[in-house]
């Protein structure tokens, strides 16, 4: 005798398989119904994000201001109804497992979580769709307690399946939010071009032209030309190379980077420098 029979002869009347069947058919009833809100809600931020922009063009930034918050609550509103949507697909297909191969003890009891999980979330959206979700939560309860009658030592095993529901939600909610971002557009932050506008333009740093000066001695060898001060000559030469390297033209903030010393030093350096009579500061 199979499971279904043996469930049907001894708790219901009405046999297990069709009482699924009711289940599966007022599951498909309420996902059609979040599909609608869905689409509604999606249609009303269209029209708030027009709003915003139309707002933030016209330099109307408390307008703006409203109408965004109003596009994140909507959005706040979409997310939820987009993975209870997402869930109760995922609960229907687990139905109809259990509807094709009759195995209710290792199947049913997710099932029973997710909806009890997704009735929670969407209550405070669509209360007849949370009302609808509290019913057929029952009828499932009363399933899982019928075929624990005929299994008796499984009874831990619908305790223990709280983590493939909690799963399950969370998996829901991720593919939920990837597609957020996919259907509604990224909200321009008010005020934002006004500000812009309105910043005052960073101020760039000239760069100091520097003349190489090197004396050439007949023979066409360097010169050697007196030194200020042979404790800085180190320094000195290695600002000289930079220089060189440059050709001639430094910022005295990336000169101060490069060398790892402050800009008074390296503006002392150039004095040094240019008392030397090695450059010529233009």
């Amino acid at each position: 005798m199979s499971l279904f029979k043996k469930l049907e002869d001894r708790v219901h009347t009405i046999p297990l398989k069709e009482r699924i069947e009711q289940a599966l058919f007022r599951l498909n009833t309420q996902k059609a119904k979040l599909e609608q809100t869905s689409m509604r809600l999606q249609q009303r931020d269209k029209e708030m994000f027009q709003r915003t922009v139309g707002a933030e063009l016209s330099k109307d930034s408390s307008h703006a201001r409203l109408y965004a918050n109003e596009c994140a609550e909507i959005r706040k509103m979409a997310h939820i109804v987009l993975s209870s949507e997402l869930a109760l697909e995922r609960v229907i297909l687990r139905l109809q497992t259990i509807e094709e191969f009759g195995d209710i003890m290792t199947q049913i009891a997710p099932v029973i979580g997710i909806v009890r999980e997704t009735r929670g979330r969407i209550a405070g959206v669509i209360p007849e769709v949370a009302n609808e979700l509290g019913e057929v939560n029952d009828m499932l309860s009363d399933m899982s307690l019928e075929t624990g009658g005929v299994e008796g030592d499984q009874n831990y095993e619908i305790q223990s399946t709280g983590g493939e529901a909690k799963k399950v939600l969370e998996e829901s909610g991720l593919i939920a939010e990837q597609q957020m971002k996919e259907r509604f557009p990224e909200l321009p932050v008010p005020g934002a071009r006004e500000s812009q506008q309105q910043q005052p333009k960073t101020a760039v740093e000239t760069k100091v032209p520097v003349a190489v000066a090197v004396a050439v001695s007949e023979a066409g060898a360097e010169a050697e030309i007196p030194r200020s001060s042979t404790l800085q000559r180190p320094f000195e030469d290695r600002l000289l190379e930079y220089i060189k390297s440059r050709n001639g033209e430094i910022s005295i903030s990336n000169c101060s980077t490069d060398l790892s010393v402050g800009t008074d030093e390296i503006k002392r350096g150039l004095e040094r420098l240019r008392g030397d009579g090695k450059i010529v500061i233009e």
